[in-house]
């Protein structure tokens, strides 16, 4: 897919369900929608060595879960939103501090 770390991950996912899944070092993520979980997995070392340099950790595995976009019809149109990925990726090793202000 040859693309960089930031067009890979888009964003962190951070509600109720994710912050709970942080403290057991799972972390989520949108992602690309054509991108694979080697691309991730990759993407996400690259984004971790460029924001921590001196933390210590490794990939265990990356989940993706593709959800499609809903058609919603209000009176006579009708509209769809758009597709998404997301990747939950598990890591070995010291947590993230996303929560940082």
């Amino acid at each position: 897919m040859d693309k960089s770390f930031d067009q890979i991950i888009l964003r962190p996912v951070i509600n109720e369900k994710t912050t709970q899944l942080a403290q057991l070092n799972k972390y989520t993520f949108d992602v690309h929608n054509h991108a694979n979980k080697i691309e991730i997995a990759n993407a996400f070392k690259a984004l971790v060595a460029r924001l921590y340099p001196k933390l210590k950790l490794k990939v265990k595995s990356v989940n993706t879960l593709y959800s499609r976009g809903r058609f919603r019809v209000r009176k006579r149109h009708g509209a769809s939103h758009g597709d998404h990925k997301r990747a939950i990726i598990t890591v070995e090793g010291d947590g993230l501090d996303f929560y940082s202000a």
